[in-house]
């Protein structure tokens, strides 16, 4: 066992001692009073990592990608789907569904599973970018996928995104507001068709300024649509890759309290350079960044979250922020309360380094590639 004093939480409150099981039998005290306790994060937008995926529809490696998260900082998540086939989407949905139980009966650390997102397949072809094509959809067909899943795994299903410029979009958006978060991603749309989707329903948008039009001086765009609708997240992967840091430092000033840090992870985050399959198409894992078709076109990241946040500092962000936007923003959009959960604690330094974290009571190391 292990007992942690003099413990900083980032609200500026002390808590004096914590204990947690650290795999010897014998106790030791560790001050932690050189870093600062965080809330777990809470990574809404993920595929996969340590070279596993949601969508290959196996229950054990979602249970193993869940339990290798927290030495990433994250405490919970959201399995993010690709756009499957049919069969498909509804084989992946029920391996997170029954990872789900799994690790339920399990005292040992491990990431929650918050639910289940659909990225895919009400999308534009003209932004599907590495999601496939051929398995898009119709906005009916999407709503009976939706049915199954719900008669099937009911409560699963949280998040869904869609492209508001497809036929029946505005429809779904209104019928289905009410049950889930709707996000506006992987589409063309302009502003005017932007802000109906947000003024009818929707109030997200999916990693904001990637797979979009862009935000120019006479053509807002989707993120333009964004600002204007007060109630609106955006989600932003912060490698600084997929968005400048110059522009980073630009959206935490205008969205502030609305702005969620996503991974957008697929199965090559914390494995080595190599190729790797992403819902099908091979994409290349070099340098911290993805490759895929011809001319070498992003596709999703292989960052995660405890890395954003140590890029996020350095880039001028400050900790109340990042914190927010890492922790209790996600967390506020599905309206999860985990207030005084301190089960789930992130250790950080001064510079917001991942050290340690306690996940469900057990000490956790930071992943070696960090």
């Amino acid at each position: 066992m292990l007992r942690l004093t003099d413990i900083k939480l980032a609200d500026g409150s002390v808590i004096s001692e914590i204990e947690a099981y650290d795999g010897k039998d014998h106790l030791e005290e560790k001050d932690m009073s050189a870093f600062t306790a965080l809330p777990g994060f809470f990574d809404s937008h993920i595929h996969g990592s340590f070279g596993y995926d949601v969508s290959d529809g196996r229950a054990e490696d979602v249970v193993k990608m869940a339990s290798l998260l927290p030495s990433f900082g994250v405490s919970d998540f959201l399995p993010t789907l690709m756009t499957l086939d049919e069969d498909a989407v509804l084989r992946a949905a029920g391996a997170v569904y029954e990872a789900k139980q799994k690790l339920s009966g399990t005292d040992l650390a491990f990431a929650e599973i918050a639910g289940l997102r659909l990225e895919g397949p009400f999308l534009s072809p003209l932004r599907a970018g590495v999601q496939d094509p051929v398995n898009l959809v119709t906005a009916d067909k999407l709503a009976s996928i939706i049915e199954k899943i719900e008669r099937d795994y009911p409560g699963l299903l949280k998040i869904i995104d869609i492209a508001p410029e497809l036929d029946g979009a505005m429809e779904l958006v209104k019928g289905l507001k009410d049950k889930y978060v709707i996000s506006l991603g992987h589409s063309d749309c302009d502003y005017k068709t932007a802000d109906d989707f947000f003024k009818n329903g929707g109030n997200s948008l999916t990693h904001a300024l990637n797979a979009m039009r862009p935000c120019l001086k006479r053509e807002p765009g989707p993120l333009g649509a964004a600002f204007d609708n007060s109630d609106s997240y955006i989600e932003v992967i912060c490698d600084g890759i997929h968005v400048d840091p110059t522009v980073l430092r630009m959206l935490f000033k205008l969205f502030e309290d609305r702005i969620i840090v996503i991974s957008d992870a697929m199965r090559a985050a914390g494995m080595p350079d190599g190729i790797y399959d992403l819902g099908g198409t091979p994409v290349e894992s070099r340098g911290g960044r993805t490759y895929f078709g011809k001319n070498g076109n992003l596709a999703g990241s292989v960052t995660c979250a405890a890395q954003e946040a140590l890029r996020l500092f350095s880039y001028g962000i400050s900790k109340k922020s990042i914190v927010k936007a890492l922790s209790d923003t996600p967390r506020e959009r599905l309206n999860i309360n985990k207030s005084g959960h301190l089960s789930d604690l992130v250790f950080v330094d001064d510079e917001m380094r991942l050290m340690c974290m306690i996940s469900r009571g057990r000490l956790v190391s930071p992943y070696i590639m960090l």
